[in-house]
Protein backbone atom coordinates (compact mmCIF):
# COMPACT_ATOMS: atom_id res chain seq x y z
CA UNK A 1 0.00 0.00 0.00
CA UNK A 2 2.92 2.39 0.85
CA UNK A 3 4.81 1.49 -2.50
CA UNK A 4 1.41 2.46 -4.16
CA UNK A 5 0.89 5.96 -2.23
CA UNK A 6 4.72 6.33 -3.36
CA UNK A 7 3.58 5.83 -6.68
CA UNK A 8 0.80 8.31 -6.90
CA UNK A 9 2.41 11.11 -5.04
CA UNK A 10 5.03 11.18 -8.00
CA UNK A 11 2.36 11.44 -10.62
CA UNK A 12 5.21 11.43 -13.72
CA UNK A 13 3.71 11.03 -17.63
CA UNK A 14 6.71 8.34 -17.65
CA UNK A 15 4.97 6.27 -14.44
CA UNK A 16 1.80 7.17 -16.31
CA UNK A 17 3.18 6.08 -20.13
CA UNK A 18 4.91 2.77 -18.43
CA UNK A 19 1.73 1.62 -16.43
CA UNK A 20 -1.27 2.76 -18.19
CA UNK A 21 -0.12 4.01 -22.20
CA UNK A 22 2.05 0.91 -22.98
CA UNK A 23 -0.11 -1.40 -21.69
CA UNK A 24 -3.46 -0.03 -23.28
CA UNK A 25 -1.19 0.07 -26.49
CA UNK A 26 -0.14 -3.80 -26.15
CA UNK A 27 -3.58 -5.18 -25.32
CA UNK A 28 -5.14 -2.82 -28.46
CA UNK A 29 -2.41 -4.55 -30.38
CA UNK A 30 -3.21 -8.33 -29.04
CA UNK A 31 -6.92 -7.97 -29.53
CA UNK A 32 -6.67 -6.55 -32.95
CA UNK A 33 -4.66 -9.58 -33.76
CA UNK A 34 -6.54 -11.79 -32.43
CA UNK A 35 -9.68 -11.02 -33.61
CA UNK A 36 -8.35 -11.53 -37.02
CA UNK A 37 -8.09 -15.10 -36.38
CA UNK A 38 -11.12 -15.60 -34.30
CA UNK A 39 -15.01 -14.15 -34.73
CA UNK A 40 -16.18 -12.28 -31.29
CA UNK A 41 -19.53 -12.66 -29.83
CA UNK A 42 -20.82 -9.14 -31.34
CA UNK A 43 -20.27 -10.37 -34.62
CA UNK A 44 -21.95 -14.01 -33.78
CA UNK A 45 -24.82 -12.66 -32.27
CA UNK A 46 -26.31 -11.95 -28.65
CA UNK A 47 -25.70 -13.57 -26.66
CA UNK A 48 -24.31 -17.65 -26.70
CA UNK A 49 -27.17 -19.76 -24.70
CA UNK A 50 -29.68 -21.24 -26.44
CA UNK A 51 -32.32 -19.50 -25.22
CA UNK A 52 -31.21 -15.92 -26.39
CA UNK A 53 -29.17 -17.27 -29.44
CA UNK A 54 -33.17 -17.84 -30.71
CA UNK A 55 -33.91 -16.26 -34.40
CA UNK A 56 -36.26 -13.35 -34.37
CA UNK A 57 -38.36 -16.19 -36.44
CA UNK A 58 -38.01 -18.74 -33.63
CA UNK A 59 -39.02 -16.11 -30.36
CA UNK A 60 -42.02 -15.37 -33.03
CA UNK A 61 -42.84 -18.90 -33.21
CA UNK A 62 -42.81 -20.19 -30.07
CA UNK A 63 -44.86 -17.06 -28.65
CA UNK A 64 -47.54 -17.30 -31.40
CA UNK A 65 -48.17 -21.18 -30.19
CA UNK A 66 -48.06 -20.23 -26.69
CA UNK A 67 -51.14 -17.40 -27.56
CA UNK A 68 -52.43 -19.76 -29.73
CA UNK A 69 -52.84 -22.44 -27.08
CA UNK A 70 -54.70 -20.22 -24.73
CA UNK A 71 -56.86 -18.76 -27.53
CA UNK A 72 -58.20 -21.88 -28.72
CA UNK A 73 -59.20 -22.60 -25.30
CA UNK A 74 -60.94 -19.53 -24.79
CA UNK A 75 -63.11 -19.77 -27.48
CA UNK A 76 -64.09 -23.56 -27.19
CA UNK A 77 -64.70 -22.63 -23.69
CA UNK A 78 -66.79 -19.44 -24.84
CA UNK A 79 -68.16 -21.06 -27.90
CA UNK A 80 -68.09 -24.98 -27.67
CA UNK A 81 -66.47 -24.69 -31.45
CA UNK A 82 -62.68 -26.22 -31.54
CA UNK A 83 -61.21 -23.73 -33.70
CA UNK A 84 -57.80 -25.19 -35.60
CA UNK A 85 -54.39 -24.10 -33.03
CA UNK A 86 -52.51 -24.06 -36.40
CA UNK A 87 -54.91 -22.13 -38.08
CA UNK A 88 -54.92 -19.58 -35.25
CA UNK A 89 -50.98 -19.92 -34.87
CA UNK A 90 -50.69 -18.96 -38.35
CA UNK A 91 -52.74 -16.07 -38.00
CA UNK A 92 -50.92 -15.00 -35.23
CA UNK A 93 -47.36 -15.17 -37.25
CA UNK A 94 -48.96 -13.18 -40.27
CA UNK A 95 -50.44 -10.27 -38.04
CA UNK A 96 -46.93 -10.15 -36.77
CA UNK A 97 -45.26 -9.76 -39.56
CA UNK A 98 -47.28 -6.98 -40.92
CA UNK A 99 -47.05 -5.30 -37.53
CA UNK A 100 -50.38 -5.82 -36.92
CA UNK A 101 -49.61 -6.98 -33.31
CA UNK A 102 -46.49 -6.91 -31.64
CA UNK A 103 -44.20 -9.23 -29.69
CA UNK A 104 -43.18 -8.08 -26.71
CA UNK A 105 -40.05 -10.36 -24.69
CA UNK A 106 -40.74 -13.74 -25.39
CA UNK A 107 -45.24 -13.81 -25.42
CA UNK A 108 -47.58 -11.66 -27.59
CA UNK A 109 -50.23 -9.35 -25.77
CA UNK A 110 -53.21 -8.72 -27.12
CA UNK A 111 -55.31 -5.30 -26.85
CA UNK A 112 -59.23 -5.90 -26.91
CA UNK A 113 -59.78 -4.48 -30.21
CA UNK A 114 -56.91 -6.97 -31.53
CA UNK A 115 -58.75 -9.37 -29.90
CA UNK A 116 -61.92 -8.40 -31.03
CA UNK A 117 -61.00 -8.54 -34.89
CA UNK A 118 -59.26 -11.86 -34.92
CA UNK A 119 -62.42 -13.62 -33.27
CA UNK A 120 -64.92 -11.68 -35.56
CA UNK A 121 -62.79 -10.79 -39.10
CA UNK A 122 -60.27 -13.79 -39.02
CA UNK A 123 -61.99 -16.75 -36.97
CA UNK A 124 -66.29 -15.32 -38.03
CA UNK A 125 -66.95 -15.61 -34.35
CA UNK A 126 -70.49 -14.11 -33.88
CA UNK A 127 -70.43 -10.89 -32.39
CA UNK A 128 -72.79 -12.32 -30.03
CA UNK A 129 -69.67 -14.43 -28.27
CA UNK A 130 -67.04 -11.19 -28.20
CA UNK A 131 -67.63 -10.40 -24.53
CA UNK A 132 -67.78 -13.58 -22.95
CA UNK A 133 -64.67 -13.95 -25.01
CA UNK A 134 -63.13 -11.06 -23.64
CA UNK A 135 -63.91 -11.52 -20.18
CA UNK A 136 -61.88 -14.72 -20.08
CA UNK A 137 -58.99 -13.45 -21.74
CA UNK A 138 -58.77 -10.65 -19.05
CA UNK A 139 -59.39 -13.40 -16.73
CA UNK A 140 -56.18 -15.16 -17.74
CA UNK A 141 -54.43 -11.58 -18.24
CA UNK A 142 -53.30 -12.16 -22.17
CA UNK A 143 -54.60 -8.79 -22.61
CA UNK A 144 -52.69 -5.90 -22.44
CA UNK A 145 -55.11 -3.96 -20.71
CA UNK A 146 -54.88 -6.53 -17.54
CA UNK A 147 -51.32 -5.22 -16.55
CA UNK A 148 -51.98 -1.75 -15.10
CA UNK A 149 -55.10 -2.93 -13.36
CA UNK A 150 -53.55 -5.58 -11.14
CA UNK A 151 -50.24 -3.85 -10.59
CA UNK A 152 -50.60 -3.52 -6.40
CA UNK A 153 -51.46 0.26 -5.40
CA UNK A 154 -48.29 2.05 -3.97
CA UNK A 155 -49.66 2.79 -0.36
CA UNK A 156 -48.69 -0.87 0.12
CA UNK A 157 -45.08 -0.26 -0.84
CA UNK A 158 -44.76 2.82 1.30
CA UNK A 159 -42.18 3.34 3.81
CA UNK A 160 -41.35 6.62 6.76
CA UNK A 161 -37.17 6.86 8.05
CA UNK A 162 -37.61 9.34 10.85
CA UNK A 163 -34.31 11.50 12.11
CA UNK A 164 -33.95 8.78 14.94
CA UNK A 165 -33.25 6.32 12.82
CA UNK A 166 -31.17 8.72 10.19
CA UNK A 167 -30.06 11.24 11.91
CA UNK A 168 -30.94 13.29 9.36
CA UNK A 169 -34.50 14.22 8.71
CA UNK A 170 -37.80 12.21 8.53
CA UNK A 171 -38.24 11.52 4.49
CA UNK A 172 -40.80 9.08 2.91
CA UNK A 173 -39.89 6.63 0.62
CA UNK A 174 -42.74 4.71 -1.72
CA UNK A 175 -42.06 1.99 -4.32
CA UNK A 176 -44.35 2.58 -7.59
CA UNK A 177 -44.86 -0.18 -9.81
CA UNK A 178 -45.85 0.00 -13.77
CA UNK A 179 -45.74 -1.75 -16.60
CA UNK A 180 -43.70 -0.87 -20.70
CA UNK A 181 -45.52 -1.01 -23.22
CA UNK A 182 -43.44 -4.41 -23.88
CA UNK A 183 -45.44 -5.77 -20.98
CA UNK A 184 -42.56 -5.57 -18.11
CA UNK A 185 -42.77 -4.63 -14.92
CA UNK A 186 -40.86 -2.13 -13.55
CA UNK A 187 -40.54 -0.73 -9.92
CA UNK A 188 -38.95 2.54 -8.79
CA UNK A 189 -38.94 4.74 -6.10
CA UNK A 190 -39.89 8.25 -4.59
CA UNK A 191 -37.59 10.01 -1.95
CA UNK A 192 -39.44 12.81 -0.10
CA UNK A 193 -38.83 15.09 2.93
CA UNK A 194 -41.80 15.25 4.72
CA UNK A 195 -41.00 18.98 5.85
CA UNK A 196 -40.01 20.65 2.40
CA UNK A 197 -42.81 19.16 0.50
CA UNK A 198 -46.61 18.69 0.60
CA UNK A 199 -49.14 17.00 -1.99
CA UNK A 200 -49.94 18.58 -4.55
CA UNK A 201 -47.06 21.36 -4.47
CA UNK A 202 -45.84 23.03 -7.31
CA UNK A 203 -42.45 22.07 -6.03
CA UNK A 204 -39.77 20.21 -8.47
CA UNK A 205 -39.65 16.61 -9.16
CA UNK A 206 -36.65 15.13 -10.35
CA UNK A 207 -35.89 11.88 -11.59
CA UNK A 208 -32.10 10.35 -10.71
CA UNK A 209 -30.91 7.83 -13.63
CA UNK A 210 -27.86 5.58 -12.72
CA UNK A 211 -24.34 4.64 -14.45
CA UNK A 212 -24.05 1.48 -16.55
CA UNK A 213 -23.67 -1.67 -13.69
CA UNK A 214 -25.18 0.61 -11.06
CA UNK A 215 -28.21 0.99 -9.28
CA UNK A 216 -30.12 3.92 -7.92
CA UNK A 217 -28.44 3.39 -4.30
CA UNK A 218 -25.55 5.39 -6.06
CA UNK A 219 -27.66 8.31 -5.57
CA UNK A 220 -28.33 7.53 -1.62
CA UNK A 221 -25.10 5.34 -0.62
CA UNK A 222 -25.87 6.65 3.41
CA UNK A 223 -27.65 8.94 4.71
CA UNK A 224 -24.56 11.38 5.08
CA UNK A 225 -23.73 10.70 1.51
CA UNK A 226 -26.81 11.23 -0.62
CA UNK A 227 -27.44 12.91 -3.70
CA UNK A 228 -31.20 12.27 -3.20
CA UNK A 229 -31.81 13.66 0.38
CA UNK A 230 -29.43 16.37 -0.69
CA UNK A 231 -32.47 17.56 -3.28
CA UNK A 232 -34.93 16.60 -1.11
CA UNK A 233 -34.03 18.52 1.58
CA UNK A 234 -34.31 21.32 -0.76
CA UNK A 235 -37.33 20.64 -1.43
CA UNK A 236 -37.78 18.50 -4.52
CA UNK A 237 -39.53 15.23 -5.36
CA UNK A 238 -36.85 12.42 -5.88
CA UNK A 239 -37.65 9.64 -7.74
CA UNK A 240 -34.94 6.86 -7.79
CA UNK A 241 -35.05 5.15 -11.46
CA UNK A 242 -33.53 1.14 -11.79
CA UNK A 243 -32.88 -0.12 -15.08
CA UNK A 244 -34.61 -3.46 -15.53
CA UNK A 245 -32.36 -6.02 -13.82
CA UNK A 246 -31.27 -3.70 -11.02
CA UNK A 247 -31.69 -2.32 -7.52
CA UNK A 248 -35.73 -2.70 -6.84
CA UNK A 249 -36.06 -5.07 -10.58
CA UNK A 250 -33.38 -6.99 -9.65
CA UNK A 251 -35.75 -10.04 -10.32
CA UNK A 252 -36.06 -8.47 -14.06
CA UNK A 253 -32.63 -9.46 -15.23
CA UNK A 254 -32.88 -8.99 -18.77
CA UNK A 255 -29.78 -10.44 -20.68
CA UNK A 256 -30.76 -9.00 -23.83
CA UNK A 257 -31.26 -5.47 -23.03
CA UNK A 258 -29.46 -2.60 -24.56
CA UNK A 259 -29.55 0.99 -23.96
CA UNK A 260 -31.97 1.33 -26.34
CA UNK A 261 -34.19 -0.85 -24.49
CA UNK A 262 -33.97 1.49 -21.34
CA UNK A 263 -34.75 4.86 -23.73
CA UNK A 264 -37.38 3.54 -25.73
CA UNK A 265 -39.12 1.76 -22.44
CA UNK A 266 -37.96 1.81 -19.16
CA UNK A 267 -37.02 5.88 -18.75
CA UNK A 268 -40.27 6.49 -20.70
CA UNK A 269 -42.32 4.66 -18.60
CA UNK A 270 -41.62 6.08 -15.74
CA UNK A 271 -41.79 9.31 -16.66
CA UNK A 272 -45.16 8.84 -17.98
CA UNK A 273 -46.53 7.27 -14.81
CA UNK A 274 -45.29 10.15 -12.94
CA UNK A 275 -46.06 13.09 -15.45
CA UNK A 276 -49.87 11.23 -14.68
CA UNK A 277 -50.04 10.36 -11.33
CA UNK A 278 -48.54 13.98 -10.18
CA UNK A 279 -51.74 15.42 -12.70
CA UNK A 280 -49.54 16.72 -15.06
CA UNK A 281 -46.65 17.86 -13.52
CA UNK A 282 -43.13 17.98 -15.34
CA UNK A 283 -39.54 16.63 -14.26
CA UNK A 284 -35.94 17.55 -14.62
CA UNK A 285 -34.64 13.85 -15.59
CA UNK A 286 -30.53 14.08 -14.18
CA UNK A 287 -28.73 11.12 -15.07
CA UNK A 288 -25.07 9.56 -13.95
CA UNK A 289 -22.76 8.34 -16.72
CA UNK A 290 -25.35 6.37 -18.80
CA UNK A 291 -28.39 7.65 -16.77
CA UNK A 292 -27.73 10.89 -18.72
CA UNK A 293 -26.99 8.97 -22.15
CA UNK A 294 -30.50 7.74 -21.93
CA UNK A 295 -31.89 10.75 -20.43
CA UNK A 296 -30.31 13.25 -23.22
CA UNK A 297 -31.36 10.16 -25.92
CA UNK A 298 -34.74 9.62 -24.66
CA UNK A 299 -35.77 13.74 -25.08
CA UNK A 300 -33.39 13.40 -28.35
CA UNK A 301 -35.81 10.43 -29.83
CA UNK A 302 -38.61 12.61 -28.94
CA UNK A 303 -37.01 15.73 -31.06
CA UNK A 304 -35.99 13.34 -33.96
CA UNK A 305 -39.69 13.22 -34.58
CA UNK A 306 -40.19 16.33 -35.09
CA UNK A 307 -37.55 17.04 -37.43
CA UNK A 308 -38.09 13.31 -38.91
CA UNK A 309 -38.29 14.83 -42.61
CA UNK A 310 -35.00 16.29 -42.22
CA UNK A 311 -32.60 13.06 -41.17
CA UNK A 312 -31.44 12.78 -44.58
CA UNK A 313 -28.30 11.82 -43.91
CA UNK A 314 -29.77 8.43 -43.15
CA UNK A 315 -30.74 6.06 -45.82
CA UNK A 316 -34.14 4.51 -46.11
CA UNK A 317 -34.06 1.44 -44.84
CA UNK A 318 -32.12 3.43 -41.23
CA UNK A 319 -35.01 5.80 -41.58
CA UNK A 320 -38.14 3.38 -41.94
CA UNK A 321 -36.36 1.32 -39.30
CA UNK A 322 -36.19 4.31 -36.98
CA UNK A 323 -39.83 5.22 -38.01
CA UNK A 324 -41.01 1.92 -36.24
CA UNK A 325 -39.38 3.29 -32.62
CA UNK A 326 -39.76 6.63 -32.41
CA UNK A 327 -43.99 8.16 -31.00
CA UNK A 328 -46.32 9.39 -33.50
CA UNK A 329 -45.38 12.75 -33.84
CA UNK A 330 -48.65 14.18 -31.35
CA UNK A 331 -47.36 11.49 -28.23
CA UNK A 332 -43.76 13.13 -29.19
CA UNK A 333 -44.96 16.44 -28.09
CA UNK A 334 -46.65 15.59 -25.72
CA UNK A 335 -43.87 13.88 -24.07
CA UNK A 336 -41.80 16.62 -24.74
CA UNK A 337 -43.87 18.75 -22.29
CA UNK A 338 -43.16 16.44 -19.38
CA UNK A 339 -39.39 17.58 -19.46
CA UNK A 340 -38.53 20.73 -17.89
CA UNK A 341 -34.61 20.16 -18.34
CA UNK A 342 -31.75 17.36 -18.33
CA UNK A 343 -28.39 17.47 -16.43
CA UNK A 344 -25.84 14.88 -17.00
CA UNK A 345 -23.30 13.76 -14.17
CA UNK A 346 -20.23 12.53 -16.37
CA UNK A 347 -21.57 11.29 -19.17
CA UNK A 348 -19.78 10.62 -21.92
CA UNK A 349 -20.61 10.76 -26.12
CA UNK A 350 -17.98 8.85 -27.20
CA UNK A 351 -15.24 6.61 -26.01
CA UNK A 352 -11.18 6.34 -27.03
CA UNK A 353 -9.94 3.16 -26.65
CA UNK A 354 -6.32 4.00 -26.49
CA UNK A 355 -6.40 6.25 -23.89
CA UNK A 356 -7.01 4.09 -20.81
CA UNK A 357 -6.27 0.59 -20.15
CA UNK A 358 -9.67 0.11 -19.08
CA UNK A 359 -11.04 0.14 -23.02
CA UNK A 360 -8.67 -2.50 -24.35
CA UNK A 361 -9.66 -4.87 -21.56
CA UNK A 362 -13.06 -4.52 -22.19
CA UNK A 363 -13.16 -4.89 -25.43
CA UNK A 364 -11.93 -8.79 -24.53
CA UNK A 365 -15.34 -9.34 -23.08
CA UNK A 366 -16.46 -9.66 -26.66
CA UNK A 367 -14.64 -12.74 -27.00
CA UNK A 368 -14.60 -14.39 -23.68
CA UNK A 369 -17.97 -14.21 -24.03
CA UNK A 370 -17.72 -16.79 -26.87
CA UNK A 371 -15.16 -19.02 -24.44
CA UNK A 372 -16.72 -18.75 -21.38
CA UNK A 373 -20.55 -19.03 -22.55
CA UNK A 374 -21.67 -15.73 -20.40
CA UNK A 375 -25.29 -14.13 -20.40
CA UNK A 376 -24.06 -11.11 -18.48
CA UNK A 377 -20.88 -9.88 -17.48
CA UNK A 378 -20.33 -10.66 -13.74
CA UNK A 379 -19.30 -7.72 -12.01
CA UNK A 380 -21.59 -8.09 -9.25
CA UNK A 381 -19.91 -11.11 -8.76
CA UNK A 382 -16.14 -10.01 -8.97
CA UNK A 383 -17.22 -7.19 -5.97
CA UNK A 384 -18.48 -9.89 -4.16
CA UNK A 385 -14.84 -11.58 -4.17
CA UNK A 386 -13.36 -8.21 -4.02
CA UNK A 387 -14.82 -7.53 -0.95
CA UNK A 388 -15.60 -10.06 1.06
CA UNK A 389 -12.39 -11.79 2.08
CA UNK A 390 -10.53 -9.61 4.64
CA UNK A 391 -7.41 -9.64 3.20
CA UNK A 392 -8.40 -9.42 -0.53
CA UNK A 393 -11.16 -6.34 0.92
CA UNK A 394 -7.89 -4.19 2.50
CA UNK A 395 -5.96 -4.51 -0.95
CA UNK A 396 -9.36 -3.51 -2.82
CA UNK A 397 -9.59 -0.62 -0.85
CA UNK A 398 -5.97 0.13 -1.19
CA UNK A 399 -6.12 0.29 -4.86
CA UNK A 400 -9.70 2.28 -5.18
CA UNK A 401 -7.64 4.93 -2.60
CA UNK A 402 -4.78 5.63 -5.11
CA UNK A 403 -4.39 6.28 -8.72
CA UNK A 404 -1.17 5.15 -10.01
CA UNK A 405 -0.43 6.17 -13.74
CA UNK A 406 -4.13 7.55 -13.24
CA UNK A 407 -5.71 4.12 -13.57
CA UNK A 408 -8.39 4.89 -11.34
CA UNK A 409 -11.44 5.32 -13.67
CA UNK A 410 -13.64 5.44 -10.79
CA UNK A 411 -12.70 7.64 -8.20
CA UNK A 412 -10.01 10.68 -7.31
CA UNK A 413 -8.78 9.63 -3.65
CA UNK A 414 -8.37 12.95 -2.68
CA UNK A 415 -12.37 13.46 -2.54
CA UNK A 416 -12.55 10.47 -0.25
CA UNK A 417 -9.36 11.23 2.17
CA UNK A 418 -11.68 11.99 5.02
CA UNK A 419 -13.31 8.34 4.61
CA UNK A 420 -11.40 5.95 2.62
CA UNK A 421 -13.82 3.22 2.93
CA UNK A 422 -16.68 5.44 1.08
CA UNK A 423 -15.52 3.71 -2.35
CA UNK A 424 -15.73 0.23 -1.31
CA UNK A 425 -19.43 0.92 0.33
CA UNK A 426 -20.03 2.40 -2.83
CA UNK A 427 -19.03 -1.32 -5.17
CA UNK A 428 -20.78 -3.12 -2.25
CA UNK A 429 -24.27 -1.66 -2.40
CA UNK A 430 -24.28 -0.07 -5.82
CA UNK A 431 -22.61 -2.44 -7.90
CA UNK A 432 -24.56 -4.85 -10.64
CA UNK A 433 -23.93 -7.29 -13.41
CA UNK A 434 -24.42 -6.07 -16.72
CA UNK A 435 -26.33 -7.71 -19.70
CA UNK A 436 -24.07 -8.96 -22.01
CA UNK A 437 -26.56 -6.79 -24.76
CA UNK A 438 -25.95 -3.73 -22.69
CA UNK A 439 -22.38 -4.52 -22.30
CA UNK A 440 -21.95 -5.39 -26.17
CA UNK A 441 -23.62 -1.97 -27.46
CA UNK A 442 -20.97 -0.35 -24.92
CA UNK A 443 -18.17 -2.64 -26.57
CA UNK A 444 -18.88 -1.05 -30.24
CA UNK A 445 -19.12 2.35 -29.23
CA UNK A 446 -15.42 1.47 -27.64
CA UNK A 447 -14.42 0.02 -30.71
CA UNK A 448 -15.21 2.41 -33.40
CA UNK A 449 -14.87 5.75 -31.37
CA UNK A 450 -18.15 7.47 -33.34
CA UNK A 451 -20.46 7.69 -30.83
CA UNK A 452 -22.81 5.79 -29.49
CA UNK A 453 -25.37 3.82 -31.94
CA UNK A 454 -28.75 1.96 -31.72
CA UNK A 455 -28.67 -1.97 -31.97
CA UNK A 456 -31.55 -1.72 -34.34
CA UNK A 457 -31.42 -1.75 -38.29
CA UNK A 458 -31.67 2.69 -37.68
CA UNK A 459 -28.08 2.38 -36.74
CA UNK A 460 -28.73 5.62 -35.21
CA UNK A 461 -25.74 7.16 -34.05
CA UNK A 462 -26.86 9.64 -30.83
CA UNK A 463 -24.23 11.46 -30.84
CA UNK A 464 -24.28 12.60 -34.10
CA UNK A 465 -27.47 13.60 -34.17
CA UNK A 466 -27.83 16.08 -31.42
CA UNK A 467 -28.05 19.05 -33.69
CA UNK A 468 -31.62 17.89 -33.50
CA UNK A 469 -32.34 18.14 -29.55
CA UNK A 470 -35.16 20.47 -28.82
CA UNK A 471 -33.95 23.65 -28.21
CA UNK A 472 -36.75 24.71 -25.77
CA UNK A 473 -35.42 22.24 -22.96
CA UNK A 474 -32.04 23.22 -21.26
CA UNK A 475 -29.46 20.70 -20.74
CA UNK A 476 -26.69 21.09 -18.05
CA UNK A 477 -23.69 19.41 -18.11
CA UNK A 478 -21.15 18.55 -15.16
CA UNK A 479 -18.05 16.86 -16.02
CA UNK A 480 -14.80 16.01 -13.98
CA UNK A 481 -11.65 16.88 -14.92
CA UNK A 482 -10.06 14.38 -13.95
CA UNK A 483 -12.49 11.39 -15.23
CA UNK A 484 -11.20 9.01 -17.65
CA UNK A 485 -14.47 7.35 -18.72
CA UNK A 486 -16.29 10.92 -19.87
CA UNK A 487 -13.31 13.45 -20.13
CA UNK A 488 -13.15 17.06 -21.06
CA UNK A 489 -13.09 16.21 -24.94
CA UNK A 490 -16.50 15.78 -24.38
CA UNK A 491 -17.16 19.51 -24.85
CA UNK A 492 -16.57 18.99 -28.38
CA UNK A 493 -19.71 18.28 -28.80
CA UNK A 494 -21.32 21.37 -26.97
CA UNK A 495 -21.27 23.48 -30.08
CA UNK A 496 -23.18 21.46 -32.20
CA UNK A 497 -26.37 21.64 -29.74
CA UNK A 498 -29.28 23.88 -31.08
CA UNK A 499 -29.78 25.86 -28.28
CA UNK A 500 -29.75 30.14 -28.38
CA UNK A 501 -27.71 30.32 -25.14
CA UNK A 502 -24.38 28.42 -24.50
CA UNK A 503 -22.16 28.60 -21.50
CA UNK A 504 -18.78 27.20 -19.83
CA UNK A 505 -17.40 27.24 -16.53
CA UNK A 506 -14.21 25.83 -14.87
CA UNK A 507 -14.58 25.19 -11.30
CA UNK A 508 -11.71 24.41 -9.11
CA UNK A 509 -12.78 25.39 -5.71
CA UNK A 510 -16.15 27.46 -3.81
CA UNK A 511 -14.90 30.26 -4.42
CA UNK A 512 -15.28 30.16 -8.42
CA UNK A 513 -19.20 28.78 -7.63
CA UNK A 514 -20.60 32.57 -7.68
CA UNK A 515 -18.99 32.38 -11.34
CA UNK A 516 -21.58 30.12 -12.53
CA UNK A 517 -24.50 31.97 -14.12
CA UNK A 518 -27.30 30.07 -14.74
CA UNK A 519 -29.44 31.87 -16.97
CA UNK A 520 -33.49 31.99 -17.03
CA UNK A 521 -33.34 31.37 -20.53
CA UNK A 522 -35.25 28.16 -21.65
CA UNK A 523 -32.60 27.30 -24.39
CA UNK A 524 -29.76 27.51 -22.73
CA UNK A 525 -26.83 24.61 -22.54
CA UNK A 526 -24.30 24.91 -19.96
CA UNK A 527 -21.17 23.14 -19.25
CA UNK A 528 -19.10 23.04 -16.37
CA UNK A 529 -15.96 21.83 -15.44
CA UNK A 530 -15.08 20.45 -12.22
CA UNK A 531 -11.58 20.41 -11.27
CA UNK A 532 -9.89 17.19 -9.54
CA UNK A 533 -13.36 14.95 -10.10
CA UNK A 534 -13.00 11.90 -11.25
CA UNK A 535 -16.14 9.72 -12.53
CA UNK A 536 -17.44 8.75 -9.63
CA UNK A 537 -16.34 11.67 -7.41
CA UNK A 538 -19.46 13.73 -8.63
CA UNK A 539 -22.17 11.85 -6.81
CA UNK A 540 -20.31 12.11 -3.20
CA UNK A 541 -17.00 12.95 -1.35
CA UNK A 542 -15.24 16.05 -0.98
CA UNK A 543 -16.01 17.36 -4.63
CA UNK A 544 -20.10 16.23 -4.47
CA UNK A 545 -20.39 17.70 -1.71
CA UNK A 546 -18.83 21.43 -2.03
CA UNK A 547 -19.25 22.18 -5.70
CA UNK A 548 -21.34 19.32 -7.32
CA UNK A 549 -24.62 19.77 -4.79
CA UNK A 550 -25.02 23.65 -4.52
CA UNK A 551 -24.21 23.88 -8.30
CA UNK A 552 -26.88 21.13 -9.26
CA UNK A 553 -29.64 22.52 -7.16
CA UNK A 554 -29.33 25.98 -9.03
CA UNK A 555 -29.68 24.20 -11.69
CA UNK A 556 -32.87 22.34 -10.80
CA UNK A 557 -34.21 25.53 -10.17
CA UNK A 558 -33.07 27.28 -13.41
CA UNK A 559 -34.65 23.96 -15.19
CA UNK A 560 -38.07 24.68 -13.25
CA UNK A 561 -37.88 28.21 -13.51
CA UNK A 562 -41.59 29.54 -12.61
CA UNK A 563 -43.54 26.55 -13.10
CA UNK A 564 -47.15 25.99 -11.05
CA UNK A 565 -50.20 24.06 -11.16
CA UNK A 566 -52.49 26.73 -12.45
CA UNK A 567 -53.75 29.28 -10.07
CA UNK A 568 -50.97 28.24 -7.85
CA UNK A 569 -47.30 29.90 -7.22
CA UNK A 570 -44.00 27.81 -8.14
CA UNK A 571 -43.18 28.09 -4.40
CA UNK A 572 -46.38 27.08 -3.22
Amino acid sequence: MKALQRLDQTGSRAVRTLLNGLPTWYVNLTYEAYSRFYEGQIRLGLPVSRKLLQSEEEKCARAAAKLALSLYHIFFHVTGVRFSRREIKSILLEDLARKRIRLTEDVILLTRRELATLARERLHIDEAYLPSILSEAMRRRILRETLRPHRMPAYFESTVEEKDQNGRGDYEIVTYRDYTDEGKSLAFRRLASMEAVTAGDSRPSVVLAPGIGCNSNCFDLASEHSLARDLADRGCWVYLFDPRGTGVNKAGFDPLCTVDTLIDYDLATVARFIYRRSRGKPMVLIGHSMGGMIAEAMVLNWGLRRHFHRLTMLSRAQRDALDRVLPPRQTSEACLSMIRGVITLGAPKFFQKDSHLLFPLSLWLNHLSRILRLRYVPFREAIWLLTRLPLVRKGTQALVNSNVAHLNFLFNPINHSKDRTLPVRFLERCGESIPLGLGFQFLKAIYNGEGFKRMDGSRLNYSELIDFFPEEIPVFHFWGKEDSLAPPDNLRYSPRYPHAKKSFFEVASEADLDRVVFSSERSQLVDVLLAGAGHVDLLFGQCAEKLVVPLLSRAVDAAWADWSYPGKSAAA
